[in-house]
């Protein structure tokens, strides 16, 4: 039995981040650990052109700018870019294409890139 997650469906698949009117993330993310300081939530960056697919992504959000379990969706788009650019090295490694992260085990696209 594999641990892997399943792959991610097409980008025309996989909904947005469902968000509050207050801007927070509508939703429970599938948190990876919490902290009284830190919320640090998993997603997965599809890059183009790489022997791999997909690089795994480790988004830290301060806890001061989370309601619960539910991030401001700023917190969680600067997250998602510092994360990226370290994946990535600024642009220069790989050519990043999607960001998903997980909702009850389902995949959601992190609003990050302008669609292609």
């Amino acid at each position: 039995m594999s641990n892997a997650a399943p792959p991610s469906p097409p980008a025309s698949s996989a909904p947005l981040l469902p968000v509050a009117d207050d801007q927070h993330i509508a939703a429970e993310l599938d948190v990876a650990l919490s902290t009284p300081l830190t919320l640090v939530v998993n997603a997965q960056l599809e890059v183009a052109g790489a022997e791999q697919s997909s690089v795994d992504l480790a988004l830290v959000i301060p806890r001061s700018q989370c309601r619960g379990e539910r991030p401001h969706l700023t917190a969680l788009l600067e997250a998602a870019q510092a994360a990226v650019a370290r994946a990535t090295r600024g642009g220069t490694r790989h050519q990043p294409r999607r960001v998903l992260t997980r909702v009850a085990g389902q995949p959601h696209l992190i609003p990050l890139f302008e669609p292609a």
